[in-house]
């Protein structure tokens, strides 16, 4: 029996996260792969699993276990005019303003009520499973873990088996059948509990004892009592925690260290690892996480945890970011520790088994206020990622209050420890701080002030403890907003965080980040100012493919995405430009003489279209452009669905019949060659391209940088003279190509390479 039970909680689990994954690639041609795009999507998934809890705790409250059973049964047919999964037609999202409450009504309609229906399986089998009086039901919480595991596997199985080898299309039919099985399981265990004797553990309080964190003597919950109004804030603060953490760590790995493709699901591996690890219980059926020896919880964690936070803090506030292989591995195993800390103690919590779907209800108020945080709120208030380090510093702070501390041994060890990584951390923080520049973030400091008052509420939070983290906090504000002296300017969107940095060399320069990657860049030198650098120098394969069209000039052009318009120093008098950017704060930066001036020195018009540059451009009439750039990035990675067989096709329907297409795939992770070599041949397309890997230390120091273009066109005899010149080459033939579609991409062997057909 508990087999069933914990098979359907398995399957569920993983249907939920196959369905966040897919929903979330679907979503790719209409926004692209922004961290703030699957960020939302989380906090809808965090929204709609609240109300699934919602409805599970209703459902249990007000109806004997037969009544439930045969409700439910019925309710697992609503999902199926909805199925297959697919987003609704017609939606197109908004050019000029902050995407978020669109992407929400659009998930909201297409996936809103087969997730709903799915979400309620994970307290609803845990309650149904205390009824049956079966080993094991007065403490049912084990079954969690059966729920967690069945969530990992679903992330790990998602891009490492399901995408690469199964289109969406057919995804979404799997799936369908996959909940027509999660219905025969829920149906046999809605059998069993039909047929179970109604006086239950649930009926009495229960003979489990739960050792209450904060003294010695048995809990409230324990002893059958309701959960008081401190409990259930406890489970809320301690769930809110490690969910906005996890999407705090995201974006700040994904966005200011690494843009590493896929990197987005190690985090959220590790956060479904320490619920798995909290919630598990040993064969003998003894709670992991207490010594029984001593009768306190292992301090191990709790210990060297404030030393790991106040590392981690300084790391953030002084932006170390190399090396890459002890840096990103130090945010990873932060993010594990503080996860598995708070969740431990929230297994610590867990009520009696007839408060379960209230506990449950809890924790995804959490989770959404987590989402809330993150998502919505921190683009709007935060100009740099500032939710990581303040989240990191609220923890630090929750481990000092007596009811959190108390729960655990060595408490001398933590006393001693947590003053000393906060003293390393204010020192750390001093060393930056720019007294005269004293501009308090208002906005965040309330934040902070709330999260801290709620910590004095729920977890006795000392005044001395109060006090340090105010202080602290003004701290990390101040530090935030200074930044490095270099920094002109640092702001943040709903697609990432952008800084303006000045360096001095060879006259200065002006350079526009997005998240760890250059995106363009101008020489302060006025004899220079209008020389294009980077990926666009004159030296470089931009330059060359100018050179070679200056006998017939291209008299439209047009460029998906804008970076800081170098690509404007190359327009002349008798031609028209067009710059496709989906980011309003890159067009203001773009725009702004304090910072660049290539867009208003440019000797052609120009106009910049704003919203996806896919969308966006197929507005514009066929065959109109002569030469079309498609240099459009999301720190370092290219959003999928703009080299897409779609959307190649798109691209020459816009291009006069002798237009050329030139692409830049420059990238530190993607071998994306191979990918436009497959599209390239299945819609019979002729093909240059040229890997400027190296650059000598000269033209370094003078603005120019690696790059990787190519070239297509409908003939060969297009490219001209480029077709004779010794740096261009053309693209390799791929065996066996399949290219990429709105339907199908394989991001994972683009990683290392080709291979592979749907």
């Amino acid at each position: 029996m508990q087999f069933l039970f914990s098979a359907t909680l398995f399957v569920s689990a993983f249907l939920l996260f196959w369905m966040q994954l897919m929903v979330a690639k679907m979503i790719l041609p209409l926004l692209g792969g922004s961290p703030a795009v699957w960020n939302t999507c989380v906090f809808f998934f965090q929204t709609v699993l609240l109300l699934g809890y919602g409805y599970a705790h209703l459902m249990t409250t007000v109806w004997k276990p037969r009544i439930q059973a045969i409700a439910h049964s019925v309710a697992l047919f609503l999902p199926l005019p909805f199925l297959p999964i697919a987003l609704v037609n017609g939606w197109t999202p908004p050019a000029d303003a902050n995407p978020i409450l669109w992407l929400l009504a659009l998930l909201t309609l297409s996936v809103g009520v087969p997730f709903l229906l799915t979400s309620t399986t994970a307290p609803l089998v845990q309650k149904w499973f205390a009824y049956t009086g079966q080993a094991g039901s007065k403490d049912p919480y084990f079954l969690y873990a059966a729920s967690n595991l069945g969530s990992l596997l679903g992330l790990l199985c998602y891009p490492l088996a399901i995408e690469p080898n199964i289109s969406l299309t057919q995804q979404s039919w799997l799936w369908s059948g996959a909940y027509g099985l999660l219905i025969v399981l829920l149906l046999g265990c809605a059998v069993i509990v039909g047929r179970s004797p109604l006086q239950s553990a649930l009926d009495e309080p229960t003979a489990t004892q739960f050792p209450d964190p904060a003294s010695s003597s048995v809990s409230l919950s324990s002893s059958g009592a309701s959960p008081s109004t401190a409990q259930q804030g406890r489970w809320v603060l301690l769930s809110f925690l490690p969910s906005s953490l996890l999407l705090g760590v995201t974006t700040y790995l994904t966005t200011d260290l690494a843009a590493v493709p896929l990197l987005w699901a190690v985090p959220l591996a590790i956060y479904l690892l320490t619920f798995i690890i909290a919630f598990a219980r040993q064969p003998t059926g003894r709670d992991l996480s207490r010594d029984t020896s001593t009768g306190t919880y292992p301090d191990a964690l709790v210990t060297w945890l404030p030393l790991l936070g106040a590392t981690l803090l300084l790391l953030i506030v002084l932006r170390v970011v190399q090396p890459i292989g002890v840096v990103l591995p130090l945010h990873l195993l932060g993010l594990l520790v503080m996860a598995l800390v708070f969740h431990r103690r929230l297994a610590q919590e867990r009520p009696d088994p007839r408060y379960l779907t209230v506990f449950y209800f809890w924790i995804a108020v959490g989770g959404v206020l987590g989402g809330v945080f993150n998502a919505i709120a921190a683009p709007l208030l935060f100009s740099s990622i500032l939710e990581y380090p303040l989240i990191l510093l609220m923890g630090l702070v929750l481990l000092q209050t007596p009811s959190f501390a108390g729960a655990y041994g060595g408490g001398l060890r933590l006393s001693l420890t947590l003053p000393l990584g906060l003293s390393i951390l204010g020192g750390g923080l001093l060393i930056g701080l720019d007294l005269s520049g004293w501009q308090q973030n208002v906005l965040c400091f309330a934040i902070a002030l709330g999260l801290l008052l709620t910590l004095r509420s729920t977890f006795q939070l000392r005044t001395f403890n109060l006090v340090v983290g105010l202080l602290l906090i003004v701290l990390l504000t101040q530090f935030s907003n200074q930044g490095r002296g270099d920094v002109l300017t640092s702001d943040r969107s709903f697609f990432g965080v952008y800084r303006v940095v000045s360096s001095p060399q060879n006259g200065g320069y002006h350079s526009l980040l997005h998240g760890t990657t250059l995106h363009g860049k101008q020489s302060l030198q006025p004899e220079r100012r209008d020389e294009p650098l980077t990926y666009f120098a004159k030296t470089g394969p931009v330059g060359q493919l100018f050179a070679s069209l200056e006998a017939t000039p291209p008299s439209q052009v047009g460029v998906l995405g804008l970076g800081v318009g170098t690509l404007a120093a190359y327009a002349t008098p008798t031609q028209t430009w067009t710059f496709y950017e989906i980011d309003p704060l890159a067009q203001q930066l773009a725009l702004n003489p304090d910072y660049f001036t290539f867009l208003q020195d440019a000797q052609a018009p120009l106009d910049i279209a704003l919203g996806d540059g896919r969308l966006a451009i197929a507005q514009a009439p066929d065959c109109s452009y002569d030469l079309l750039f498609m240099d459009a990035f999301s720190s370092d990675s290219i959003p999928v669905h703009l080299i897409t067989q779609e959307a190649v096709q798109l691209y020459f329907n816009k291009l006069t019949e002798r237009g050329i297409l030139a692409i830049n795939i420059t990238n530190r992770y993607l071998n994306l060659e191979p990918v436009l070599a497959a599209l390239a041949q299945h819609l019979r397309l002729a093909t240059l391209e040229q890997h400027e890997a190296t650059v000598s230390e000269e033209e370094r120091s003078r603005g120019k940088a690696p790059s990787h273009w190519v070239l297509l066109a409908k003939e060969s005899q297009t490219f001209g003279n480029l077709l004779t010149d010794p740096r261009w080459h053309p693209i390799p033939p791929v065996a066996n190509a399949a290219p990429w579609t709105d339907d199908f991409s394989n991001i994972v062997r683009a990683i290392w390479g080709w291979g592979g057909t749907p």
